[in-house]
């Protein structure tokens, strides 16, 4: 008996992006054609992004985005963390597209098949992709319109983490380096930086983080993760991604493209979210 297909229909749309299909790819191609300066001459092997609302981290994201251009990957493996389901797995999702305003999103599902038979921590399932709240989880979902408009052609391998614990990071990072094609996938992370302190501590803390990103050491993000000198909502799938980036290209560069924090947006510095994107890849 074959299933019927099962695309994830958008669950955020309207609410962190436009949810009208002319508006939302207007807005993607100003947030990209914004972006500053010549392309790299690094190649882009793999990225951190935020996952805010775009009128906060949009500009952000998208200068991530910009910099992998030239990669023209075949699959986009995403990787966030899950923000309204708990559970103590990473979650391959095991659907057949995701949809967004733009259209339908495609699943490599010969992938996430691969990534999920590597076993342990990992496995196929729609835990943290589905909305089981007023709001579904949008870590992934506020990257898919990016995807769409610079990477048309590509599909898409989504990875939710209900455990950001180091040994949920090496399995996943051991999983992405057996089974992903280094040659036609792009990494991505989905990360949003410290959440709700004062505009000087939180730009304290997230410079702390990205000058840990700036390292390549993924290890030493979820350590300073850990001891409180940094904070990430996504700091496991940013680990995850640098120590799968740094095996599998290998990724030898690292840079950290902009930082903001949303008191940069609105002016209001009592209580704000930070905001980073990086990419790492290795030099053309």
């Amino acid at each position: 008996m074959v299933s019927e297909p099962f695309i994830r229909p958008p669950a955020v749309a309207g609410l962190f992006y436009p949810a009208r299909a002319a508006e939302l790819r207007r807005e993607v191609e100003r947030l990209l054609a914004a972006v500053p300066g010549p392309a790299s001459p690094v190649v882009t092997r793999a990225l951190l992004a935020p996952h805010a609302g775009y009128r906060f981290s949009g500009a952000i994201a998208a200068r991530a985005f910009a910099r992998a251009r030239s990669a023209r990957p075949h699959t986009v493996v995403l990787v966030g963390p899950s923000h309204v389901e708990a559970f103590d797995f990473t979650s391959v999702f095991d659907g057949n597209a995701f949809s967004t305003p733009l259209g339908d999103v495609s699943v490599d599902r010969e992938t996430s098949r691969a990534l999920a038979s590597h076993g342990g921590t990992v496995r196929l399932s729609r835990r943290g992709h589905m909305a089981t709240a007023a709001r579904g989880e949008h870590a992934l979902e506020v990257m898919l319109p990016f995807v769409q408009v610079v990477f048309p052609a590509a599909r898409i391998v989504a990875v939710t983490m209900g455990s950001q614990s180091r040994a949920a990071c090496d399995a996943l990072a051991d999983a992405l380096c057996e089974h992903v094609d280094a040659a036609r996938s792009l990494l991505v992370a989905s990360s949003d930086l410290s959440h709700f302190h004062p505009y000087d501590e939180a730009v304290a803390l997230d410079s702390e983080f990205c000058a840990r990103v700036a390292t390549m050491d993924g290890g030493a993000v979820l350590e300073g993760i850990a001891r409180g000198r940094c904070e990430a909502c996504g700091g496991g799938p940013a680990a995850a991604v640098m120590m799968a980036g740094a095996r599998l290209a290998p990724a030898t560069a690292a840079e950290v493209l902009a930082r903001i924090n949303s008191g940069d947006v609105t002016g209001e510095r009592d209580s704000v979210v930070g905001y980073a994107s990086a990419a790492f890849g290795e030099p053309a």
